[in-house]
């Protein structure tokens, strides 16, 4: 097992999800069914997977300085994670969501992020980067993302983008400068529109310096390019078939789960079919990140996808 810390960088909210029957079209009073508060975003639910699964692996990230960020940080606390990297800003709010979680697993998420949360990336310890496995980032703190690739591409550490839905802008700009692109279905079809998933992943995977680039389908798993491999063929990657409670979380575990794989020397067919397996078993739980799995049980799950070795 690698030793070397992977950095998770960007998203960091205090979730409020809730169990419902069903979504309202309209006003309504609803009664929830269970409820959860967790420490979340997806730099964070990513962190989170890769120390469950047993990896070595630290967040950085900004709260505020409020009983939200206490909050947050007490809820990673139970979580191998380390959170010294997590800058608390002076007079700002936490980031929150409230979530209402259907009979289907799918959800409703009304964030809030508060526009004092301090973009300056100037206080990171970029000096860390280069004792680094790898570098995760989200595109929720574009600053400290653009900061932190740059440092770790200076120092040859694998740098991994969670390229999901913002503006096509800046989405375009980031997905320029990692190593490994990994996209969100929405996000990837607002840069090339009216097109299927995997015409438009070999639209834009060319025309990267990515290594690889891919992208999440849910329930249908996933699409990958890999550079030097057949210029007009993209691997397709299946998932296990699971009743889903909540899908909260799920491409956060995605790509936690591939990190993990990436920086302990798994090929990148075996990290992009455990990916699938992990966030699959993620939506069997409800609540959000808490639903990831441990490594034992990935791999047993695995199994059912897989005839390769796991053990």
């Amino acid at each position: 097992m690698n030793d070397k810390p992977v950095i998770c960088l960007g998203c960091a909210f205090w979730d409020t999800i809730f169990k419902i029957d069903h979504i309202p079209s309209h006003g309504a009073k609803v009664l929830p069914e269970k409820a959860v508060q967790a420490a979340s975003g997806m730099a964070t639910a990513a962190a989170a997977t890769i120390a469950r699964l047993g990896g070595n692996v630290e967040i950085w990230a900004r709260i505020g300085d409020d009983p939200t960020g206490d909050s947050f940080l007490h809820d990673l606390s139970r979580e191998a994670i380390r959170t010294e990297n997590i800058r608390r800003i002076q007079g700002a709010r936490t980031a929150f969501s409230t979530i209402l979680v259907d009979r289907f697993g799918e959800r409703l998420v009304v964030p809030y992020t508060d526009p004092s949360l301090d973009p300056d990336p100037g206080w990171l310890p970029l000096d860390r980067v280069r004792e680094a496995a790898a570098v995760l980032v989200d595109m929720r703190w574009l600053e400290g993302a653009k900061a932190l690739l740059a440092e770790a591409r200076r120092h040859g550490v694998p740098t991994i983008l969670d390229a999901d839905v913002a503006p096509p802008d800046e989405l375009r700009e980031m997905i320029g400068l990692a190593d490994h692109v990994l996209f969100s279905e929405p996000a990837l079809l607002s840069l090339v529109g009216g097109r299927s998933p995997a015409e438009a992943l070999m639209e834009v995977a060319p025309n990267l310096e990515a290594d690889v680039a891919g992208v999440t389908l849910g329930a249908a798993g996933a699409l990958i390019w890999q550079r030097g491999a057949s210029a007009d063929e993209l691997a397709a990657f299946p998932t296990i078939p699971i009743h889903a409670v909540d899908t909260l979380n799920a491409g956060d575990v995605w790509h936690g789960t591939y990190v993990y794989g990436l920086v302990n020397g798994w090929n990148l067919a075996r990290r992009v079919r455990m990916a699938n397996v992990a966030a699959a078993m993620k939506c069997e739980h409800f609540g959000g990140r808490l639903g990831s799995p441990r490594l034992p049980e990935l791999l047993e799950r695995s199994r059912a996808l897989t005839d390769e070795k796991t053990t």
